[in-house]
């Protein structure tokens, strides 16, 4: 198997009912590699933010973040240690 890379991932969303669904339905299918998540409403801005942990192979880091990129209107960060 392949080295496991630490990674944080923060995620914002402007509009969370465009897509929350869409960043739930990924999050689940990685479920086995996120240690930890945080969602943080920031009502006087309109926004949320995630900050996913998580335990993978970089491929697997990657792939989430790319998945994640492709979903319009949020933005993404990745950290790999």
């Amino acid at each position: 198997m392949a080295e496991l890379k630490l990674a944080e991932i923060a995620i914002v969303v402007p509009h969370r009912e465009k897509s929350a669904a869409s960043i739930n339905d990924l999050l689940t299918q990685y479920g086995d590699f996120i240690i930890a998540r945080m969602g943080v409403p920031h009502r006087q801005k309109q926004l949320s933010l995630i900050s996913i942990v998580m335990e993978a192979p970089a491929q697997v880091i990657e792939e989430l973040g790319t998945k994640l990129e492709e979903i319009k209107n949020i933005q993404v960060q990745i950290i790999t240690i």
